[in-house]
């Protein structure tokens, strides 16, 4: 069985580098969003 031969063009590309843009500045929010849940709890449980 042969497998058919994928276009790789222009719009694709463009649209995958949209996507890794959009999927980088997520990854950004969700870990800042972590972030300030881990120092509030830290700072709600401070020992002094």
């Amino acid at each position: 069985m042969k497998l058919p031969e994928m276009q790789n063009n222009a719009v694709d590309a463009a649209e995958w580098a949209k996507r890794k843009r959009n999927n980088k500045r997520l990854g950004y929010l969700i870990g800042a969003i972590v972030l300030v849940i881990f120092l509030g709890s830290i700072w709600k449980y401070r020992p002094f």
